[in-house]
């Protein structure tokens, strides 16, 4: 896959010295369902980065649900956007054995560039598994074609440690906005500086 989307596409990557060890948590914006192809393949290749896909429109096949899973993927079946039990269970599982989680946070596709506001469900994972939130910014896989220029921006990880006397919720909100402004961050960032290659940086990792 890294190959793939290194040879079709302009891609350029900052931050990989930001990734943490794991386990931790990818957060990502989401403007379309193949962004994994652009933020995992950049990751380390091991432990693998886990994903989730919904239960009734993905694993609808049986190749589906036999393949999937060789490759990270695990169904889901949310209600009402919000992951279900079995779900939940999978994802703390991953983290527990120290492994890595990509979500994506919003719940679904962007609107244009404009980020949507992330759920608290990002900062009960963090908090209640202890692992840091990985942001990632991701811009132009909204119109994707070949040699697109897509830009993925690997921001500092967010460690869940408000203070403890806080409520929970509070100490979640607090999460879920140090990753929204990461990921803000990396957005507008990636507007306003020169475009430049990373390929050295890649191909050190």
């Amino acid at each position: 896959m890294r190959w793939l989307v290194l040879h079709l596409f302009r891609i350029t990557v900052t931050g990989l010295e930001n990734i943490p060890s794991p386990p931790y948590i990818i957060a990502a914006n989401h403007q379309a369902w193949f962004d994994p192809a652009f933020i995992i393949p950049f990751f380390p290749d091991a432990p693998i980065v886990y994903t989730m896909a919904k239960r009734e429109t993905v694993f609808n096949r049986a190749w589906k649900r036999r393949l999937l899973p060789l490759v990270g993927v695990f169904p889901i079946s949310p209600s009402r956007e919000e992951l279900d039990e079995a779900g939940l269970r999978t994802v703390y599982q991953i983290l527990d054995r120290g492994g890595i989680v990509l979500m994506f946070p919003e719940g679904r596709y962007s609107q244009g560039r404009a980020l949507r506001p992330l759920k608290a469900g990002i900062g009960h994972f963090a908090l209640q598994a202890g692992v840091p939130i990985c942001p990632v910014s991701v811009r132009g896989t909204d119109a994707l074609r070949p040699w697109r220029r897509i830009e993925v921006s690997i921001a500092p990880p967010i460690r869940p440690d408000p203070p403890t006397w806080w409520s929970l919720s509070r100490r979640v909100a607090q999460v879920v906005e140090n990753v929204q402004r990461a990921i803000t961050s990396g957005l507008q960032r990636g507007r306003k500086e020169p475009k430049r290659t990373t390929s050295t940086e890649r191909d050190t990792k």
